[in-house]
């Protein structure tokens, strides 16, 4: 029986790690000739198999087949590929941007989630079990696998792509692997089942959620020792950072609020009341708005990063678990799990446009830079 997933958090434009996949992302486009051009929206369809694209018009071109169960979602930072994780078994499917056709699913093992991309575009590490599969981008092969802990949930790469962290789910540790050579360091301890990680834009710290230890883990990526841990609340799940490096915010589904972190000195602020099930966050490119899914509430809360004060909850479709934010900032776009449908929001006034039809089960988006 396939699972909803627990926490689809929007593969770009999140922070600046990841993907993120996250959730795995990736870096913050610029430029007058980019915010000219209308964005391109990918949704990962777990439950039909499929990537719906939505084009700048903001209409669904036909669905791209892709391998079982597609959870997770990240484009290449030159936006020509778009590469989508299977699940059960692995797979790693090549989307070509410029056509929207699909190449054959490459397998990487027998389960697979998280995914993320070097900032240069040249490779790609995808989970799978007890080990990170390295994927050379531009001919779509799968490396020899790299040795982990059990149960790779989540990776990010720093920005200067030396170094990948995984969070190994079962072991309570990080692993940091050299991306010159594809070798894995002495795994890092940090909370008990780490869940979600993310790296500042400095690439001095990365931090790990540990669901259920109740706290963040930060890393010193320079001596990978990890520091005092840091209390969240009582399920966090998810962690974006602001684009000055200043902040991040940590979602916890248990009591429904969003934990900000002052970076500077690592402690918690005031916790935000969001809805019922926060799962996705997206950070607008200006920093100023910080937007939050609410599963089990069908909103999204709106904060503002100047005074952590949420908004007004945007109402959307049933089930929302991942957002993306456009590199011009304009739009978010909500992706509705049960509705199967994908909800603009407007971020200068809060407001919705008509949802827009996907597949079956979707569960993750990424925005082509």
């Amino acid at each position: 029986m396939r699972r909803r997933p627990a926490a689809a958090v929007s593969a770009t434009l999140v922070i600046a790690v990841g993907m993120g996949s996250a959730a795995c992302g990736g870096p913050v486009a610029s430029g007058a000739s980019r915010l000219a051009q209308p964005a391109t929206v990918y949704v990962a369809n777990c439950d039909s198999d499929t990537v719906t694209v939505i084009r700048g018009d903001s209409r669904a071109a036909p669905p791209v087949k892709v391998g079982h169960w597609p959870c997770t979602i990240a484009i290449t930072p030159d936006g020509r590929t778009a590469l989508v994780v299977g699940d059960d078994p692995g797979t790693v499917t090549a989307i070509s941007t410029a056509t929207n056709t699909a190449g054959k699913p490459v397998s990487i093992g027998l389960t697979a989630s998280p995914i993320a991309i070097t900032p240069d575009g040249k490779t790609a590490y995808a989970g799978d079990g007890n080990a990170v599969v390295p994927i050379h981008t531009a001919t779509g092969a799968a490396g020899k696998p790299i040795k982990v802990a059990e149960i790779p949930h989540a990776i990010a790469v720093t920005p200067d792509g030396k170094t990948a962290y995984v969070a190994n789910d079962d072991t309570a540790t990080v692993t940091p692997i050299s991306t010159a050579d594809n070798r894995p360091g002495k795994p890092i301890k940090v909370g008990l089942r780490p869940v979600a990680i993310a790296i500042t834009p400095d690439g001095r710290t990365a931090y790990a959620v540990n669901e259920f230890s109740q706290t963040v883990t930060p890393i010193s990526t320079a001596t990978n020792r990890p520091g005092t841990p840091i209390k969240a609340g009582p399920i966090p799940t998810a962690i974006a950072i602001t684009p000055d490096g200043k902040s991040a915010y940590v979602l916890d589904h248990g009591s429904h609020t969003v934990t900000p972190i002052n970076v500077a000195d690592n402690r918690p602020g005031k916790p935000i009341n969001v809805g019922d099930l926060p799962t996705g966050i997206a950070i607008t490119p200006d920093g100023k708005t910080a937007y939050v899914t609410n599963g089990d509430s069908g909103t999204v809360t709106p904060i503002s990063t100047a005074d952590n004060r949420p908004g007004k909850p945007i109402r959307v479709g049933r089930g929302p678990v991942a957002i993306a934010i456009t590199a011009d900032g304009r739009l978010a776009y909500v992706v509705n799990y049960y509705s199967g449908t994908v909800t603009p929001i407007r971020t200068a006034t809060n407001t919705t446009e008509k949802p827009i039809k996907v597949g079956r089960g979707p569960a993750a988006i990424a925005i082509k830079p």
